[in-house]
């Protein structure tokens, strides 16, 4: 809506002050010509403090604030001019458009019908009155004012702008193409009227007709910074990325407090992945206007974008301080908190989005995934089975349902979800890695392979697009990783985790390192992670692994109880073995206290250190303990137990042990050499040599197998 200066000059006493007076108010009519609005702000305060304060100064500061966005206080400065001259018409329209700029509709038709009384051929208040009445739903009599306006002088340019316009409004776009039509070809300068036929053109997706027109907007008024913002984005509709900001550069050239050129190119920024440029340019926009909930929550998207999901949540909250029924934000926090494994608290995000739309697919489909994550999967296959009723052209609502189905054991129906996933978007790496393990499950390897293939062919193709996108190039390495390609992993999260600040790469990293023996480059990353989020126990634990593994265990206990002090439970167990290494045994016991329903991994710790103090009727009540409470890994646990019985010299305890380790795993050669001891110890030598011949038979060059054969042979 237009906000017009109204520049007059009152008559002025002859005295020296408001002389000074009226040449500041003079200086900020200037400066608000000029689209400086806090210089004008400044001379109008001067100008009062002088003395030199009548309705057009009053009215002139309520435009300077309509221009910074202070709308609250432009109503303040408008009621004052009208307070001293109640028949003065442009303020009492000047208030009307400070409501509208509100969304107090209500209020800004009053203040219209106000100037219409003492002007009622007032034509810009209304024009103004009929778009208002349009945003009120009022359809049929603000269109029949724009139809009179026009009836009336079929040759006003500025009517059919207005009534095209109004056209836009009411979504009419066909129509509003033929108003500025009618416009343009009454004065072919009508920068608004071009600048409005664009508009309508981009609503009908006709984006380069809509360029075009903006051109045309531009060369008649070369400052029309609207024509250059809307240009801007239609070049960004049309994917010419860097025309679009360039676009926008010049907007923000004429007017560098243009909220919306700052938005758009943010968004644009957003759109093309380089998000830390997009969180500058969107932070320039809330400099201009606070109370923009889609500001606050894009900018929260695009430090959840950056992986600083923690960071986001603040931006996400602001949004809902403006706007409590914002239920994108609601649901965003909840997105959030899962990214960060804090599944649990999200529900309660996505129920309050929810609850202000119970059908928001999106919401449905987040809360579902939650769900899923939480073991609830059959509840999460449900929610997410609805979204997508809501939306069945969502590929990663498709790809949730396959996780859903794969954890239910229904690997069909997981295969079939992944199909439509990699129908709407054969470029899903992310699918194609998944639909492959679901592939190697069944028994077709040979498929699986060529999902891989075909997974690691879209991230090559979609990094060739977007070379700095962090989040492809760690997908890729997980990959990569899963296929033992490991120094291409190691690069990939590399690079990665040098173009985001996310975590992930980091600690995949980190963990690589030291998985294939390369502990002193494992706490590099580690390190990296510590110092950019220190309060991220996830960081102090992989130092603390590195630490560790590199025989620096008097730093790996620093960190290890940090990383516990911040909430990591896999932090005591490695805190312990640390202590352990120091030679604190009954310190590592002590840590190990302190887990809450320890594991069966935890337990047989408590063996080795039991054992290294010489307990071992302990160590063996701690094997008893890991047995009881894991069904993973009990082989090995039933194989220290034996063990610790040999060395307590009760050998036939020991050799039920290792029958029970041998049952659960038949293919370990170390183990059946365990059994020959066992029975050796019996006096059992025919007993042991089968087992010595099976772990032959396992391993023809176990040195341990052929040992025991030699010493067999010996004693015989």
């Amino acid at each position: 809506m237009a906000l017009p200066l109204a520049f007059a000059i009152s008559a002025v006493p002859a005295k020296a002050d408001l002389a000074r007076g009226e040449a500041e108010f003079l200086r900020g009519n200037a400066h608000c010509d000029a689209r400086e609005f806090s210089d004008a702000l400044a001379s109008y305060d001067r100008a009062a403090a002088f003395g030199y304060e009548d309705h057009v100064m009053w009215n002139n500061r309520g435009v300077a604030l309509d221009g910074l966005g202070r709308h609250e206080d432009s109503i303040q400065a408008y009621t004052r001019a009208l307070q001293r001259h109640p028949k003065y018409e442009i303020a009492a329209y000047n208030l009307g458009n400070a409501f509208a700029q509100l969304g107090q509709f209500e209020e800004a038709l009053v203040a219209y019908d106000r100037a219409l009384a003492i002007n009622p051929a007032y034509a810009d208040a209304l024009y103004d009155k009929a778009l208002v009445l349009a945003r009120l739903g009022r359809a049929r009599p603000s269109l029949q004012v724009y139809e009179a306006l026009v009836r009336a002088d079929s040759g006003n340019a500025v009517a059919w702008t207005r009534k095209g316009q109004l056209l836009e409004e009411l979504n009419k776009f066909d129509e509003a193409v033929d108003a500025y039509n009618a416009a343009t070809s009454q004065n072919p300068e009508d920068g608004d009227a071009w600048t409005g036929l664009g508009d309508a053109l981009y609503a009908l997706e006709r984006y380069e007709e809509a360029v075009e027109a903006y051109d045309r907007a531009i060369a008649a008024e070369p400052n029309n910074e609207e024509a250059w913002n809307n240009k801007g984005f239609t070049f960004f509709m049309l994917g010419i990325h860097e025309e679009a900001l360039a676009c926008y550069e010049k907007a923000l050239a004429i007017n560098p407090r243009y909220k919306q050129a700052w938005y758009n190119k943010g968004y644009t920024f957003h759109g093309i992945n380089r998000l830390e440029e997009a969180v500058t340019a969107y932070e320039k926009a809330i400099e201009m206007d606070r109370g923009d909930e889609v500001l606050w929550n894009n900018l929260g998207n695009a430090l959840y974008n950056l992986g600083r999901y923690e960071k986001s949540i603040p931006y996400f909250e602001r949004a809902l301080e403006v706007n409590p029924r914002y239920e994108i934000a609601w649901n965003n926090i909840g997105n959030a908190m899962n990214k960060m494994g804090r599944h649990e608290p999200s529900l309660k995000y996505h129920d309050k989005s929810l609850e202000i739309k119970p059908d928001f697919d999106y919401a449905l489909y987040a809360k579902g995934h939650a769900l899923d994550s939480l073991g609830r999967h059959e509840e999460g296959l449900e929610l997410i089975s609805q979204s997508l009723e809501l939306n069945p052209n969502y590929d990663h609502a498709w790809m949730a349902k396959a996780e859903a189905l794969h954890h239910l054991g229904r690997l069909e129906e997981a295969r079939d979800a992944l199909n439509n996933t990699l129908i709407l978007n054969g470029s899903f790496d992310e699918a194609w890695v998944f639909r492959g393990k679901i592939l190697e499950e069944m028994g077709n390897a040979l498929e699986a392979e060529r999902c891989y293939e075909e997974a690691l062919q879209c991230f090559q193709a979609s990094l060739e697009i977007e070379p700095d996108n962090a989040e492809l190039r760690y997908h890729q390495a997980v990959l990569l990783e899963d296929l033992e390609r490991v120094d291409e992993a190691i690069d990939g999260y590399a690079a990665s985790a040098s173009k985001a600040h996310g975590a992930d790469a980091l600690l995949r990293l980190s963990a690589l390192l030291l998985r294939v023996g390369r502990p002193g480059d494992a706490i590099v990353p580690a390190e990296e992670l510590r110092s950019r989020d220190p309060s991220d126990s996830r960081g102090w634990l992989a130092a603390g692994r590195a630490f560790l593994a590199a025989g620096r265990a008097t730093d790996a206990e620093a960190s290890l109880r940090k990383a516990a002090d911040l909430g990591a439970t896999e932090a005591r167990p490695e805190l312990a073995r640390a202590l352990q290494v120091l030679g604190r045994a009954d310190d590592a016991l002590t840590a190990l206290d302190g887990i809450e329903g320890p594991s069966g991994e935890t337990f047989l710790l408590r063996a080795e250190i039991h054992a290294g103090l010489g307990r071992i009727e302990d160590a063996i009540a701690d094997c008893d303990a890991a047995i009881r409470a894991t069904a993973i890994g009990r082989d090995l646990v039933y194989r220290r137990k034996g063990e610790l019985l040999l060395r307590l010299d009760r050998p036939k305890e020991a050799v039920a042990a290792f029958d029970a380790a041998i049952g659960l795993n038949p293919t370990d050669p170390e183990t059946w050499c365990d059994a020959a001891r066992a029975w050796r110890a019996l006096g059992q030598e025919a007993r042991a040599r089968k087992m010595v011949d099976e772990a032959l038979r396992l391993d023809p060059t176990s040195s341990e197998a052929l040992d025991l054969r030699s010493e067999g042979a010996a004693s015989s």
